[in-house]
Order: C-alpha cells, then sequence, then structure tokens
C-alpha cells in the first residue's frame, strides 16, 4: 500500500482525485489527507510523512515548486497535478515522479500508479538488498572500503574514497568518481543519502550528494556554492547551508 497526500487549492480537483483513487485504486493507495495550500501542505506532509505526494504546481498562496523548496529534505515521491502544461519541464527539474493534467484522465492516472508500483517494490525493500550495495572492510586496518553500483551492463566496485559526489536525475543517479568517470544507477539519489552519510557525504542540495573529503572551496551566497576537485561547482541549498557547515566545525 503507498500512503499519500493530495494537495491542491482546488476543492473539486481534490475531490475528483480522491475519488478516483479510492474508486479504482483503494488497494494500491491509501490517502492520508488533503491540503489546500503551502503552508497546510508542508504540516499535512510533516505530520503523515507519505509515500507519495500529488501536488498542484499553480496554487493561491504560492506554487508546488515553492512547497518542495521550503520541506528542504525530501523523501516522498511527486506527481505534479496541473491545468497547465508549460511547467512540464520545471516539474522534471524537481526530479517529479509523474506529472497529470487536469483534468486527469482515468488512464494517465492508472499508468502513473503502475509505474509508482514497480517503483515501491524496489525501494521498500531492505537498504542493502534494494540497492544491491555492499560496503566492504578490507585489511587489518579497514581502510578499504568499496561500493558496488548496479548499471545496465551489471554492477561496477569503487572505492568509496575515490566518489567525488552523487547528482541526481529523476529516477537515476550519476556517480562522479575519480579521476572524473561517470557511472550511471536507475536508483533515485535518496536511496544513496542515508547509506552514505556515515562515510564522509553530506546531501547539499535535492539533486546533490557531495564527498566532504573532496571539496576544495566553499563560496558564501543565498546558499553557497561548493567547488570539488574535478572543477566542478555545486549550489548548495540554503535551507542545508547551516547543517553542512556545521560538519566542517
Amino acid at each position: 500500500m503507498i500512503n499519500a497526500v493530495i494537495i491542491d487549492d482546488e476543492k473539486d480537483a481534490r475531490f475528483l482525485l480522491r475519488n478516483q483513487l479510492e474508486k479504482k485504486h483503494k488497494k494500491k493507495i491509501k490517502v492520508l489527507g488533503e491540503a489546500d495550500d503551502v503552508q497546510s501542505g508542508i504540516e499535512l506532509i510533516k505530520k503523515h510523512n507519505p509515500d507519495l505526494v500529488f501536488l498542484d504546481i499553480q496554487m493561491k498562496t504560492g506554487t508546488g515548486f515553492d512547497l518542495l523548496k521550503k520541506i528542504g529534505d525530501i523523501n516522498f515521491e511527486v506527481v505534479f497535478v496541473t491545468a497547465y502544461d508549460q511547467y512540464a519541464v520545471d516539474a522534471f527539474k524537481f526530479s517529479a515522479f509523474g506529472y497529470l493534467l487536469k483534468p486527469i484522465k482515468s488512464k494517465d492516472l492508472e499508468n502513473t500508479i503502475l509505474k509508482l508500483e514497480e517503483h515501491f517494490k524496489e525501494t521498500k525493500k531492505d537498504i542493502n538488498k534494494r540497492l544491491t550495495v555492499l560496503v566492504e572492510n578490507y585489511g587489518s586496518e579497514g581502510d578499504i572500503q568499496k561500493l558496488i553500483i548496479p548499471n545496465v551492463d551489471g554492477f561496477q566496485v569503487v572505492k568509496i574514497s575515490d566518489i567525488i559526489r552523487l547528482e541526481g536525475d529523476r529516477n537515476y543517479t550519476h556517480f562522479i568518481v575519480l579521476p572524473g568517470k561517470k557511472i550511471t544507477t536507475s536508483k533515485s539519489i535518496g536511496e544513496y543519502e542515508e547509506l552514505l552519510n556515515e562515510h564522509g557525504f553530506y546531501r547539499i542540495h535535492q539533486s546533490t550528494i557531495v564527498s566532504l573529503r573532496h571539496i576544495i572551496g566553499y563560496f558564501k551566497g543565498d546558499g553557497g556554492t561548493v567547488e570539488m576537485v574535478d572543477g566542478k561547482k555545486a549550489k548548495v541549498s540554503r535551507y542545508r547551508k547551516a547543517t553542512f557547515l556545521e560538519r566542517f566545525k
């Protein structure tokens, strides 16, 4: 069962979506609650910690994008629901799982839920099995730690100390490893956050996890920017800035 909430400032739109979900998909989706603006949406998410958020983009008190920026740590999937198809590109910049146009067609909703089911079947498994990831220690000092990264060809083994950063790309993650090689896996970046956090990594942005050992500079700004050993500069979310800087004290 996928636990979901609906955030939309149109009462009729919330009713129609909930009605479709409860009539046709009640064995797959459980609607925990509804909200009608950005602030009540944030409170709803914090209260229920849902797996999935059906999120309107254009609301009277702000946008769905504003809500996601204020949430900071996004540990749920997002399906945007809107009457405006010009927001599609922006939606996918926020790693949206799906994008439904109003009025929602039954077939479009059904296809989205089928994809969600498959996705959650994987992500709800134990983290080690889910990622086919093994962190191994070798030698008396246990100083060589390796990560197994599954990809389309099988898997690649890399030293954790060689990983420069992870870049999220919707439901994919790109590993950038020394000396600048890129390895892509069909796992979302959020699935690696907890696993790597204790190994000297920090999620500085919704789409970026960096290795603290490979940062060579930090530049102040809204949230700030870090420079990595490969010359790449990555933005730090202003909501993560304080805790990020705390790691260096």
